[in-house]
């Protein structure tokens, strides 16, 4: 604790004062932790470096990935299921459905309604009432499902709360070592001992390395920053299933059962009145049917035949893009022989100067 004291007021005007810390998400209570993760960057060989703070960017891996698989295998499938099933229960749900069907065409529907009586109505919604006494139940069970992603969805939110501040803490570290890194070079301008020009050599790339890694940490934390609130607008999502599920399951269900029974009551209302009609009405919309196909078949196959066998657009659009790779390719062409001279000079130049630094005597 006390080293800490006495280190702090070195390093906060560089890597640890207020601002630089609230950049970060940290606090002043949060210096010693930085310190601490500081001491990964003591040993500052390549092979070290790249992996600083690897273990800080996995803690939601994890559990995101077991997450996403259950959301996109299971969840998200079930609950279209379940929506699906509702829109076909409530289908179903039409007395014309109910019965054997007559193979009469047109009218043989027509018959079957009032060939229905009410005992064989009863005896169809006995069964469709187990229908949705199961729609219920797997209702039931999709919104379980909804409440325990609800649960998850905090967790994840707190990991990635945690995950941003480690990430946090490891930049700041970062950024300490680089201060350290930064004096000891200073200190070494202008000597040109061996042992000076081969410290400086390996300090110039710890600093490359340290800030290299310390900029991917800042990209990480950014996406964490992206992170939550997209969690959150899923859990909200979750949690206006949760209600759709209740609302069908408290109010929608049972509404279907008492319109179902209304229904059945005015079956036993319908006359031989409403079959007149409906013969008259289908017999005018087979008429109207059969014109309109036939206006339909005449006029397709007279456009079919008349059609040319390419498209002039089809034409047009095959010689645009034919002009259009042949001008392209000449000017990577021409690019790349541009770019060939020029690497050509570069080399040339490099050269020259290497062989200059190297006749210069130590």
């Amino acid at each position: 604790m006390t080293d800490s004291t006495e280190q702090t007021p070195q390093l906060l005007p560089a890597a640890l004062n207020e601002q630089s810390l609230k950049e970060l998400g940290l606090e002043s209570t949060d210096i010693g932790p930085v310190l601490e993760a500081a001491k990964a960057l003591q040993d500052i060989s390549p092979g070290n470096l790249q992996g600083y703070a690897r273990s800080a960017t996995g803690k939601t891996a994890a559990f995101s990935t077991q997450l996403l698989d259950k959301v996109r295998n299971t969840d998200l499938d079930a609950s279209g299921d379940k929506l699906g099933e509702v829109v076909r229960i409530a289908r179903s749900l039409n007395l014309d459905a109910f019965g054997a069907r007559s193979k009469l065409p047109v009218i043989g529907p027509l018959i079957d309604k009032l060939k229905a009586t009410k005992g064989e109505l009863v005896q169809r919604y006995s069964s469709t009432n187990k229908q949705i006494d199961q729609l219920m139940g797997d209702v039931g069970k999709a919104q379980a499902t909804q409440q325990q992603r609800v649960r998850e969805y905090d967790q994840m939110h707190a990991l990635v709360l945690d995950e941003r501040r480690d990430i946090g803490i490891h930049v700041a570290a970062g950024r300490v070592r680089m201060t350290e890194l930064e004096q000891e070079l200073a200190a070494l301008a202008g000597q040109e001992d061996p042992a000076s020009r081969t410290r400086r050599a390996e300090l110039d790339t710890a600093l490359r390395l340290i800030d290299k890694r310390v900029s991917d940490l800042q990209v990480l934390q950014h996406a964490a920053d992206q992170t939550l609130p997209m969690i959150r607008l899923i859990q909200a999502n979750a949690i206006q299933l949760i209600e759709k599920f209740a609302a069908v399951r408290d109010i929608t269900l049972p509404m279907w059962r008492n319109q179902f029974a209304i229904q059945l009551s005015l079956e036993d209302q319908r006359n031989a009145v409403e079959l007149s009609n409906a013969i008259d009405d289908a017999s005018n919309e087979l008429m109207r049917r059969n014109a309109e196909l036939v206006h339909g078949t005449a006029v397709g196959a007279a456009k079919a035949n008349q059609r040319s066998i390419l498209d002039l657009d089809t034409l047009r659009t095959v010689n645009d893009t034919l002009i259009r790779t042949v001008e392209e390719v000449r000017e990577i062409h021409r690019e790349g022989k541009e770019k060939r001279k020029q690497i050509g000079s570069e080399i040339a130049a490099m050269r020259a100067d290497l062989e200059k630094r190297l006749a210069t005597p130590t």
